[in-house]
């Protein structure tokens, strides 16, 4: 074999793996092109308060649910500055809630939820929903909503709207209106409007 063959034939072998700076080279453009991606894969201000609005449907839901099948009042209390909300049962049915512990274990499936991420209970300069005055954002007396036997809104006739939004996005803000007859509906604010 003539010395340039064998040359080669060492060249070729050594060419084998990666060096180090290849490496960090193919590792660089790697996090280069993540840091472009991940900020598009994280979800939007307005898909977390809209994710959160239709918890807090399905939690009021699971509440008069309660209150229908125990035959039992039941309550949701919203507390603004705590961004969380929790639930109570009255477990002896003598028609008074003292907000113990021990109610808020009975409702069993659904006890309590604070907000997560950005999400939290506001509306900025929003409007108030049609049909359902009030400023701040829980605009029900004392800031819950108590379902009767029957499922239905206690006092009778009571409503309002608990409104959420984003602390990174005041912008987006969504609501959820309780009727009287205890039914449960969010809204989406668009361009000043409610829909």
């Amino acid at each position: 074999r003539s010395p340039f063959a064998r040359y080669t034939d060492m060249r070729i072998q050594s060419r084998a793996g990666f060096s180090l700076v290849e490496a960090l080279i193919i590792m660089t453009l790697v996090g280069i092109m993540a840091g472009f991606a991940l900020p598009r894969l994280r979800p939007s201000e307005g898909r977390l308060v809209r994710e959160a609005a239709y918890q807090l449907v399905t939690d009021l839901e699971v509440v008069r649910s309660r209150a229908l099948a125990t035959r039992s009042l039941t309550r949701v209390l919203v507390a603004p500055a705590a961004s969380r909300y929790d639930a109570f049962l009255d477990i002896n049915r003598d028609l008074v809630l003292d907000q113990s512990q021990a109610e808020r274990d009975s409702v069993a499936v659904f006890r309590g939820r604070a907000l997560e991420g950005h999400v939290v209970f506001g509306r900025g300069g929003a409007p108030a929903v049609p049909g359902f005055p009030g400023v701040g954002a829980v605009s029900l007396a004392d800031s819950r909503v108590d379902f009767n036997t029957r499922g239905l809104t206690d006092p009778f006739g009571s409503s309002g709207a608990i409104y959420l939004t984003s602390s990174e996005d005041p912008s987006v803000v969504l609501a959820v209106t309780v009727s009287g007859a205890g039914a449960m509906r969010v809204w989406t604010l668009d361009h000043g409007t409610w829909q």
